[in-house]
């Protein structure tokens, strides 16, 4: 009974010092004593505010691979300020650092600091659909011969299913025009238009693939990508646009190499 006390006594103080480990490495308090330990308080804190200081660094330059255009917009000592502002707003949880970034959008639309600069929340989540679309399992898009075999019964009850990179965002901003500037750190300054953008992003490919949509066809693989038949896709994207064409909203799709498979809707069927 005693030997067991005694290892409960000991279980409780390890785990006393793992919980004050992990908050003293949040904290931006002095480190202080974790825990009845043996040997020199003030030693143990300089250990732990190294040990600190280097993971710090280390989320720090995860944002920055993260979110290059971010911080060529703010500049690189804006860009510390917000990394230190956002790592103690939402400390990092998950095991995979490259999803210690997945708050930064939501930071950013109320980081008052980052008022004058409204569309930064909508340009960090172009980049954290392009980090995904980089990581994405692999999938083979569908030729357009293969597509129009399989759905050529009746094009309009084809459900069609949409490569695992994909992603759509719609801004109020310019936000690719403002993201492809400075990713291609193009000279000159970007004038910018009061015109909202579309923009699809997928890696049916090799490489990640950024483009600006039309209202139309944004809205047909937002509707497919929801589960629609290409039928109600289509008709919602006239919608938008009753000038556009049919067969010219599909023939853009298919040149994007999103589609990876197809069949038609059993439950429509005669």
């Amino acid at each position: 009974m005693k030997g067991d006390v005694m290892h409960q006594s000991e279980s409780d103080g390890v785990m006393r010092v793992y919980g004050g480990f992990s908050r003293a490495l949040a904290s931006v308090a002095d480190i202080g004593p974790l825990a009845p330990v043996n040997g020199s308080d003030a030693k143990i804190a300089a250990g732990v505010a190294v040990y600190r200081n280097n993971v710090r660094a280390a989320y720090l330059h995860a944002l920055e691979d993260s979110f290059p255009v971010i911080a060529l917009l703010v500049g690189d000592g804006f860009f510390r300020y917000l990394a230190h502002e956002y790592f103690h707003a939402h400390p990092p949880k998950s095991r995979l650092v490259a999803r210690y970034g997945d708050h930064v959008p939501e930071f950013l639309g109320s980081f008052e600091p980052a008022a004058s600069l409204p569309y930064l929340a909508d340009v960090a989540r172009l980049e954290i659909a392009w980090l995904r679309a980089y990581h994405a399992a692999e999938a083979t898009p569908l030729r357009p011969d293969e597509l129009f075999d399989r759905i050529g019964e009746d094009p309009n009850r084809a459900r069609l299913t949409l490569h695992p990179s994909m992603s759509l965002l719609t801004s109020r901003h310019p936000v690719y025009a403002i993201w492809l500037h400075n990713r291609e750190r193009r000279e000159g300054k970007l004038q910018l238009s009061s015109i909202g953008e579309r923009v699809l992003i997928a890696r049916p490919e090799a490489e990640v693939v950024v483009t600006p949509l039309s209202a139309e066809v944004w809205r047909a693989l937002d509707r497919l990508d929801a589960g629609d038949t290409l039928g109600e896709a289509i008709e919602a994207a006239l919608n938008e646009n009753t000038a556009a064409s049919p067969a010219e909203i599909l023939q853009c799709i298919m040149s994007y190499n999103v589609i990876i498979a197809a069949e038609l809707d059993q439950e429509r069927r005669a």
